[in-house]
């Protein structure tokens, strides 16, 4: 845009100079079509504030940041409704483009998450999740391809819109004030505990669901034992154990059907042992929990282990959390665990100390 703009006003420029060689007098204005004009009203603002340039530099101070949040959860919201029509071609780019606008903003300003609870936009993301959820199971769609290898199917429009929709809520469920909202149903209103176990096999989507799930069950929400009963009601804990079930390899295996990669797969065992601990955290279904956990012997093994070495080292202080890490191709991950040193490291023999007479070291 910057580009076509110089080369425009360059050609008035030249235009205008060659009127004033033939020595006429020129009235020239501003064209009523100005350069970029077009382009710029079809670039997507929210109070004044284009996005892509918030997105560029989220850290940039805002004017009123309040005011920038609750028109980006309104477009956002009636972005969603757009795009969840199966009978046309769905464009994608607004939903995302928001979406990651209302990330970058609660990133950079933690306290607007408690705003959001407030102005009661959560049950409303958490029904554009929920609406229009197409996979049944807890694991991914795969085919098998000519030459024999399987494939994981492409995300279609509508599931690419949910999954930035379940950014949003991975970013609010830090929020005490949202985690709470999220506990609250009514008629009609989905749950959002089972909506995350769904979630859980949604291509993408299984470490921001396992971490969202992390984040509200928390000690500080005063709504936790219903998120815990809702969780008990529909296996949750039985199915986080599934995931953790080494000996359940093959077919039959929740962790071999989810197409992690290796450090994609830690990292959910990590999460899922988290939630479960979190689960069994005293309340009012802590009993409960404790029980189905006491009788599995996959939890035996990994209750009393260390996990935490198998995340990104500032994963507990991030307000991107693992999940934004991860997606994060910029950044690079630090590990709390360290490589061992190479076996020429290890050879090469330590460096004398010798000492004189006087006490130097040579």
């Amino acid at each position: 845009m910057a580009a076509s703009l110089s080369a425009q006003i360059a050609t008035m420029a030249s235009d205008l100079y060659r009127e004033q060689v033939k020595g006429r007098v020129v009235d020239w204005d501003v064209p009523e079509q100005a350069s970029g004009q077009q382009e710029m009203r079809n670039e997507p603002q929210v109070g004044g504030i284009y996005v892509r340039l918030f997105l560029k530099d989220p850290k940039f101070p805002l004017r009123n940041p309040k005011r920038f949040l609750e028109g980006l959860l309104d477009q956002y919201l009636t972005s969603i409704a757009a795009s969840q029509y199966d009978g046309q071609a769905v464009d994608t780019e607004l939903p995302l483009l928001l979406s990651a606008a209302l990330v970058s903003l609660l990133r950079v300003y933690p306290a607007l998450a408690d705003h959001v609870g407030y102005l009661g936009y959560v049950p409303k993301l958490v029904s554009a999740v929920a609406h229009g959820a197409s996979r049944e199971t807890m694991a991914s769609e795969t085919y098998v391809s000519e030459d024999g290898s399987s494939q994981q199917n492409s995300q279609t429009p509508q599931e690419r819109v949910r999954l930035s929709c379940l950014r949003v809520l991975h970013q609010l469920a830090g929020s005490t004030t949202c985690a709470e909202a999220m506990a609250a149903t009514s008629v009609g209103t989905p749950q959002v505990v089972p909506l995350l176990m769904k979630a859980i096999g949604w291509q993408g989507g299984s470490i921001l669901a396992l971490e969202t799930l992390k984040r509200v069950v928390v000690a500080g929400n005063r709504a936790r034992d219903a998120l815990v009963a809702q969780g008990l009601k529909v296996g949750l804990v039985e199915v986080l154990l599934g995931l953790l079930d080494w000996r359940a390899g093959g077919r039959n295996g929740l962790c071999s059907q989810m197409n992690w990669n290796e450090s994609e797969a830690a990292i959910g065992r990590v999460l899922a042992i988290e939630v479960l601990h979190a689960f069994a955290t005293e309340g009012a279904y802590c009993t409960k929990v404790r029980d189905i956990l006491s009788a599995s012997d996959v939890w035996n093994a990994y209750k009393d282990q260390r996990h935490d070495l198998f995340l990104p080292s500032n994963a507990q202080t991030s307000a991107a959390g693992v999940a934004g890490l991860i997606e994060s191709s910029s950044s690079r991950l630090t590990y709390a665990l360290t490589a061992p040193p190479t076996q020429h490291s290890q050879a090469r023999s330590p460096t004398t100390v010798t000492s004189d007479s006087n006490g130097m070291q040579g």
